[in-house]
């Protein structure tokens, strides 16, 4: 009687715990994870990226003005970890953004504060 009884219960917990919610979501897309990366080191994350301004050196010791604030190439920064730096534009998340222009990742919407050819790239 005792065994029947605790075999019961059990089938009731295993059928309750089929049934319970699911966690969701354990992936997090790159943008995500950046966002993530950034609120645990205390980064004020965001969609908008200005680009101030960019030094191309040798083996990857590259540099980017995003925001106001200097990120290198290698190692990647936690807050932007899909960065790529070029000669005269930056890719985030695979779109390019020039010196002086804004970009929203998540509208697209670009603002250009410079008129066209303001910027000369030195060879």
């Amino acid at each position: 009687m005792i065994k029947t009884f605790i075999i019961l219960i059990n089938m009731l917990l295993y059928v309750s715990c089929a049934h319970a919610n699911s966690i969701g979501t354990l992936f997090y897309s790159p943008a995500e994870r950046a966002a993530l990366v950034a609120a645990r080191n205390g980064i004020a994350q965001t969609a908008a990226y200005t680009v101030n301004g960019i030094i191309q050196r040798e083996q990857k010791k590259s540099a980017v003005w995003i925001n106001g604030r200097a990120i290198p190439q290698m190692p990647p920064d936690p807050a932007i970890p899909t960065l790529v730096i070029h000669r005269d534009h930056v890719l985030i998340e695979e779109k390019p953004i020039k010196v002086g222009e804004t970009l929203n990742i998540i509208s697209g919407q670009r603002v250009l504060r410079l008129p066209e050819n303001a910027v000369q790239v030195k060879p």
